[in-house]
């Protein structure tokens, strides 16, 4: 019996041995971290709370220590952005937003005149109601908190966000600013309104100047807008001339010309309007209406340095034209006319067009009166477009068309006579509309295309 013991003894005295080197009581090993869970979308329903076990069951066993060579897991996947991109515009007075991804269209807001967005995209502001009641107010982007923002008895139009989202700058008239402008119906407007930024957190209005078709500087420091015409034309019985494309600070002040019309010269025409910020702020693009020559009236698309009084004519247009639009990239323009003179005697849809223009060529134009070097040439031109948009990445357009458009139609016949609903496309200059992306929109609806939103940090 004392042998084996003996043989025994020393094993029982290791095991002991061993036992008193393990870890002391309490600590764990390092386990491995776990995957980052990935985000659950809002509508996820939670997961259960954990069971609490009870105080009689068994502690689960210390997690074993894995290598250090482990790989560590991936990084959650970002959040998709909150909201697409997005194209609105108005149809049977509503605001409405259409993802161009998806083609998803939903309403935003009713009763909208006018509408613009904040430089980020993130909010909007609407003229709603019509007469001494209409109104500016705001909304968030997907449509909620919508609220009014002013209150008076004026006209409200021409929204130009200031780049920090703070104030609002507008036309405030006791009428609303002709739908298809002429020349005297735009003179007439322009001469009774006044410029006015309002305070986007107390409401507070402040009128800058007389005149109308105010537009915030990329720097957020300067504004340009049309001033009234003073002047009556030889040959006519209103006050259609004598104006100027004036810029000022936010506060109204330090005012200077950075064009004017309606001097002695050939191509100074009667008045110059509808002024439009380049993107990189060095320049003022507008309108220069010469008068009625050759069975037409004939406009100057025009631009300027926005430091000094540097005029330079880029494009030419029929009738009466809308803003320049810049594109992303400050080198080229979409510009839009409406030809209510038109010789041949069209109307509704025949008589507009929108042409896209690049900046820094020299091209000689040959008008009824004069010749010209345009430091801008045509890369393009759409008949029968009556609204333009760039989109964020200044590949594209989306553009306004009558409804059963189609490529190939002759400009020498009519074919859209009436003033009726029409369809969205998606616009790339040197080729033919590609796609439409929707329909029954209001005759004369502006257009905004929206980059998509990314959550907010």
């Amino acid at each position: 019996m004392l042998a084996p013991i003996r043989l025994l003894l020393p094993l029982l005295l290791l095991a002991v041995g061993l036992a008193g080197c393990g870890r002391p009581a309490g600590s764990a090993a390092t386990a491995t971290p776990a995957p980052s869970a990935t985000a659950l979308p809002a509508s996820a329903t939670p997961a259960p709370s954990a069971t609490a076990l009870p105080a009689s069951a068994t502690p689960a066993p210390s997690a074993t220590a894995l290598p250090a060579s482990v790989t560590p897991a991936p990084s959650a996947t970002p959040a998709p952005a909150t909201v697409g991109a997005q194209i609105l515009f108005l149809r049977g007075g509503a605001l409405v937003a259409l993802d161009v991804a998806s083609g998803a269209q939903r309403p935003l807001a009713d009763d909208v005149r006018a509408f613009a967005a904040t430089a980020d995209g993130r909010r909007l502001a609407v003229v709603r109601g019509a007469g001494p009641q209409a109104e500016i107010w705001l909304l968030e982007r997907d449509g909620s908190g919508l609220r009014q923002l002013t209150t008076n008895q004026l006209v409200e139009s021409t929204l130009s966000w200031a780049p920090d989202s703070l104030a609002l700058a507008y036309s405030a008239a006791p009428a609303a600013p002709p739908a298809l402008p002429e020349w005297p119906t735009w003179s007439a407007w322009c001469a009774s309104a006044e410029v006015r930024v309002v305070d986007v957190a107390s409401g507070a209005e402040q009128t800058l100047a007389q005149g109308c078709e105010p537009a915030f500087a990329p720097d957020g420091r300067r504004i340009a807008f049309a001033t009234p015409p003073g002047e009556v034309a030889e040959g006519y019985d209103f006050r259609g001339a004598g104006n100027s494309i004036r810029i000022v600070n936010r506060q109204g002040q330090n005012g200077w010309d950075v064009a004017r019309g309606g001097g002695r010269g050939e191509t100074d025409g009667y008045v110059v309007y509808a002024p439009s910020w380049a993107p990189d702020g060095a320049r003022v693009a507008y309108q220069r209406f010469l008068g009625y020559h050759s069975l037409v009236d004939i406009n100057l698309t025009e631009m300027s340095s926005s430091f000094e009084r540097q005029n330079q004519p880029i494009g030419q247009g029929a009738g009466w034209m809308l803003p320049p639009l810049y594109a992303p990239d400050s080198n080229r323009l979409a510009v839009t006319d409406y030809n209510y003179s038109d010789a041949r005697g069209f109307d509704g849809y025949d008589i507009w067009s929108t042409a896209v223009l690049r900046l820094g060529a020299a091209v000689e134009m040959d008008l009824p009166f004069a010749r010209l070097t345009m430091a801008a040439a045509e890369l393009d031109h759409l008949t029968r477009a009556t609204a333009a948009a760039w989109s964020p990445d200044g590949t594209a357009l989306a553009v306004v068309l009558p409804a059963g458009w189609t490529p190939g139609l002759s400009n020498n016949e009519p074919h859209f006579a009436a003033n009726t609903p029409g369809e969205l496309w998606r616009w790339r200059p040197g080729n033919a509309p590609e796609t439409r992306l929707a329909v029954e929109l209001d005759f004369g609806s502006p257009v905004l295309w929206l980059p998509a939103l990314p959550p907010r940090a």
